[in-house]
């Protein structure tokens, strides 16, 4: 295996496929494509979220989310790459995949904290219908 991407949102579900792919995977040579999605403000706004008055900045809580992760590959012995992108997480996996030549995709199967309300579960199915390659669904231990 060459190129290994893999979701994150800090949800428990991605934090169970990390710990999956780490026990999978460890010393296998594989790069780890460390993917983060975070909602355009127009998404916000169709959500109904425009009340708020603070501006937040995903991006930035992304970066964060994908810097925490990346040091359990690195302790592990990986190569990362980070990936982080304003966009449907779901495409932005596949997007990723297809640029890397991934041989496997992996998330968790249910989002439930950060983006929650951008990525309510419906990843891992938009996923298992549209990648083209293979796809690990991680549940939470």
């Amino acid at each position: 295996m060459n190129a290994i991407v893999v979701g994150t949102d800090g949800s428990p579900g991605a934090e169970a496929a990390i710990r999956k792919v780490i026990e999978l995977t460890k010393g296998s040579g594989a790069t780890i494509h460390l993917v983060c999605a975070y909602p355009a403000q127009h998404m916000l706004e169709r959500l109904g979220l425009t009340a708020r008055t603070e501006s937040v900045d995903l991006r930035g809580v992304a970066a964060d989310v994908l810097a925490r992760d990346e040091h359990r590959f690195l302790d592990a012995g990986f190569k990362v790459e980070k990936h982080t992108r304003e966009g449907d997480p779901a495409n932005t996996l596949l997007d990723v995949a297809k640029e890397q030549d991934a041989d496997l995709i992996v998330v968790g199967a249910h989002g439930t904290t950060g983006l929650r309300r951008f990525n309510v579960g419906g990843v891992a199915a938009k996923l298992s219908s549209h990648a083209n390659t293979s796809l690990l669904i991680v549940r939470e231990d």
